[in-house]
């Protein structure tokens, strides 16, 4: 196998890698957006959507999908000149994507497997809101959802070279950043924690 086939490969792997990752990612927002509607709310569409992702075999498959999207996309990385901002910014949002998916999907298996917490609503409202954790993780959420939104922006508008679409995608990102912090901290109102919940962030963030 040739190096240009060699990375053709892997480019097609990243490509559909990132499809079928994409359709989850957008599940998965769309519950975060339902933190407007409260806890009860998020965490019952939580449990239909789960119905389908937590099944053993579908599971196992988005984890490979990651490993693969991840691996895949720091390979591309290291053999790539970016020449202009449309490429800077799908590498250094990829690279971003790549961290946050390794430290998310690891520290959300620990949970659940080392310390048995349901990582639902109440999970991710706790970072959000209690002090110091949301310092990390307010900031570490919002450059989530807009890097997604970036590099998708990025790619579209390396392939189509249309400014105005790739504004609106990369703009759309930033705002469903913005509601779901303020979704899941209340408009800064701050929301209460459940002791179980609590307990968890304090020990590994200490306590306000």
């Amino acid at each position: 196998m040739t190096k240009e086939s060699n990375r053709q490969t892997v480019k097609t792997l990243h490509y559909f890698s990132g499809i079928t990752l994409s359709l989850f990612i957008g599940i998965h927002l769309l519950n975060h957006l339902f933190s407007f509607a409260g806890p009860e709310a998020h965490m019952a569409l939580m449990e239909k959507f789960r119905k389908v992702y937590r099944h053993p075999v579908i599971e196992t498959v988005l984890v490979l999908v990651v490993l693969v999207q991840v691996v895949s996309g720091v390979k591309l990385l290291f053999n790539r000149k970016p020449k202009i901002l449309a490429e800077k910014i799908q590498i250094y949002s990829g690279l971003y994507l790549s961290l946050f998916l390794i430290g998310h999907v690891g520290a959300v298996i620990a949970s659940r497997q080392i310390e048995h917490l349901d990582t639902n609503f109440h999970y991710t409202a706790a970072g959000f809101n209690m002090h110091p954790a949301r310092l990390f993780f307010i900031p570490y959420y919002f450059l989530d959802v807009c890097a997604i939104s970036l590099h998708v922006a990025s790619i579209h508008y390396l392939k189509t070279r249309s400014k105005w679409s790739s504004w609106l995608i990369g703009g759309t990102g930033i705002l469903v950043s913005m509601l779901i912090v303020a979704g899941y901290t209340n408009f800064f109102q701050w929301r209460e924690t459940p002791p179980k919940e609590r307990a968890f962030i304090e020990k590994y963030f200490g306590k306000g």
